[in-house]
């Protein structure tokens, strides 16, 4: 792929409150409340319409909002001016802006981008620049330098609950998080080079230690374009995992729209393509088709198109299960709120014969090359719809258009809407410019956190393996050692084996995943007379069971085995096994280890069992 060209954008959520308010980023309630707004596209200042805003409008939809009391307040419904924004909040874009190395503005300034897909009760989204790239802002990566290009600092968008031709719905709880966007310029020239500049940017960003964890709080916009093609946005890529096959398959996707495109021109003209669009209600009047006879009982309308030169090039396969056809009926979704599209390449099916398949082509005048368009639905979507999949027709024979698309779980993706232009972005009117001192970033610039290879030469120093500072460093528990070896009797290693191996091995045995602030107050409390194997039946005991740490440290203490019961039982395992004892002399324990372990896992320090077999079989040899 050596034509291919990939830049990505992240937008990673911070641990702090809401960016314009007080109000906290996570909602335990319910929703006490809700808001219907309609949206509308307005001009910029120069007197210009964003497509993308354009597109949603023409959808005409109806939001609703779920408002919770005690999580959401007056500016996450745009009825009060933002709340200026937190230094703290801030500066922890500030300190990522400088552990890449940028350049950092002079004056922030809080702009507006234009949104009203209803994931903004405003419509738009409030963002500042932070700092830009420069020589030095590299990601370096095993295929080369990645350099990155800008840092934002934002608002993050309202949940999405239900979304449909005609109404959406959202939650409030999410919108205002603040996040910070970083974008990269388009080094990237691999799939796999993709997913390892991923890794990287938010390994660095997990460093600072100043962000959200889990799924959902970080996700990466694809920016793809090969050769011949056109650029892409991919949004909404939450899986690191799946960027290497979006990339491959929006490569298959762009170089399969070319080539459709070389066989579109050999057959006929744009010239000849015109809009003329033909009612077909009456050929399908008596139809067996269920899809359509329901439809038209209620009044719905049958309208065709003639796609002359388009014959098998609408099931022609772009990407793996998806074709051209899957793109208009895409097109048809969008801007006409249909479920999709009929095209004569998949017929006869659906209950449509071939007679009037035929009846189609005499009507629609079509012959030779010739495809045909089917769309079924109310008169006024039915328009809109076709209109828009003649306008997506005719841009398949230039090739590749630039769109906004949106990351399916397959890897493959669909379409959004257009490319937003630069009219979307305009000033924001309700905070004053914030001016950043020469003082204030060289305060922060000297608390910078380490760089992960220097962090993990200092666990190599506290006793753990590389490997094991390798792991640690990209594991999402690397906060939560920190924090918990300030204040602890275990060890380095003790906590970072429970971390990596412990809490895995309990997961997959069937438990859940325990949050910080259920593993840090217990690891910085877990006792030293108890044996560290009893960590995990802590954990139920508090986390699952709500006993208090007081209450389970006893229960513990009465659950642990002393040193008298266990030598007493190693010494009847030793005379049951004498005769291996003797063949094997001191490599009999190892064998006998696993014996007792099978008896006195969890209740008993693993190295207190194994000094006493050491101690009861040296004796019996002696």
């Amino acid at each position: 792929m050596s034509s291919l060209k990939v830049g990505l954008e992240f937008h990673q959520r911070l641990a702090f409150h809401k960016l314009f308010c007080s109000c906290p980023s996570t909602s335990l309630g319910e929703a006490s409340g809700k808001v219907v707004r309609r949206l509308r596209a307005s001009l910029s200042e120069l007197g210009e319409l964003d497509p993308a805003a354009l597109a949603e409008a023409s959808r005409s939809r109806v939001f609703t909002y779920h408002v919770d009391d005690s999580f959401n307040c007056l500016v996450e419904l745009d009825e009060e001016p933002p709340h200026p924004i937190d230094d703290e909040v801030l500066d922890a874009a500030l300190e990522m802006a400088l552990y890449f190395n940028m350049t950092v503005v002079d004056e922030a300034r809080v702009m507006r981008k234009t949104v009203i897909d209803g994931s903004n009760t405003s419509g738009f989204q409030r963002t500042l620049l932070v700092a830009l790239g420069n020589n030095d802002s590299v990601i370096e990566t095993s295929e080369g330098p990645v350099r990155l290009k800008s840092l934002c600092l934002e608002e993050e968008s309202a949940f999405i609950v239900e979304s449909g031709r005609e109404a959406a719905e959202y939650r409030l709880d999410r919108l205002g998080i603040p996040l910070v966007e970083i974008a990269t310029e388009p080094d990237i020239k691999s799939p796999s080079q993709a997913l390892e500049a991923a890794e990287e940017v938010g390994l660095a960003l997990r460093m600072t230690g100043k962000v959200m964890r889990g799924l959902g709080t970080i996700r990466q916009d694809i920016n793809i374009s090969i050769e011949g093609g056109a650029r892409q946005e991919i949004k909404g890529v939450q899986n690191l995992k799946l960027i290497p096959e979006i990339v491959e398959r929006e490569a298959l996707r762009q170089s399969s729209l070319i080539r459709l495109r070389d066989i579109l021109r050999k057959r006929c003209s744009q010239r000849s393509f015109t809009y003329n669009p033909v009612d077909l209600t009456e050929v399908f009047r008596g139809t067996a088709s269920k899809m359509i006879s329901r439809a038209l009982s209620k009044g719905d309308v049958v309208y065709g198109l003639k796609a002359p030169g388009f014959r098998g090039l609408l099931g022609m396969e772009l990407q793996p299960g998806r074709r051209f056809g899957t793109e208009l009926a895409d097109y048809a979704r969008v801007w006409g709120g249909l479920q999709g599209i009929i095209h004569t390449d998949e017929l006869p099916g659906y209950g449509i014969s071939e007679a009037e398949v035929n009846k189609v082509f005499e009507v629609l005048e079509a012959s030779g090359d010739d495809a045909a368009v089917i769309v079924v639905g109310e008169p006024a979507r039915v328009e809109a719809a076709l209109r828009a999949v003649y306008r997506r027709m005719l841009q398949a024979f230039d090739g590749v258009p630039s769109e906004t698309r949106r990351a399916l779980e397959d890897g493959n993706t669909d379409y959004l809407r257009p490319l937003p232009g630069s009219a979307r972005m305009y000033p924001e009117t309700d905070i004053p410019p914030i001016p950043i001192t020469a003082e204030r970033l060289e305060k922060i610039r000297r608390a910078l956190p380490k760089k992960p290879h220097e962090k993990v030469r200092e666990l190599e120093e506290m006793g753990l393996s590389s490997h094991m500072a390798q792991q640690l460093v990209r594991s999402h528990y690397l906060t939560v050692f920190e924090k918990v070896l300030e204040n602890t009797s275990l060890t380095p290693l003790t906590l970072a084996s429970f971390l990596l191996n412990t809490l895995p091995y309990v997961r997959r045995e069937g438990g859940r995943e325990y949050g910080d602030e259920e593993l840090i107050p217990l690891l910085r409390t877990f006792p030293s007379d108890l044996p560290r194997e009893m960590i995990p039946d802590a954990l139920k005991l508090f986390a699952d069971k709500g006993m208090s740490l007081g209450e389970v440290y006893e229960e513990l203490r009465r659950r642990k085995v002393g040193e008298d019961e266990l030598r007493a039982e190693a010494r009847k395992l030793v005379e049951e096994n004498i005769s291996y004892v003797r063949e094997k002399g001191m490599g009999s324990v190892k064998m006998l280890m696993g014996r007792m372990m099978e008896r006195f896992r969890g209740v008993a320090e693993g190295s207190t069992i194994y000094r006493i077999l050491m101690e009861e079989v040296k004796r019996r040899l002696e």
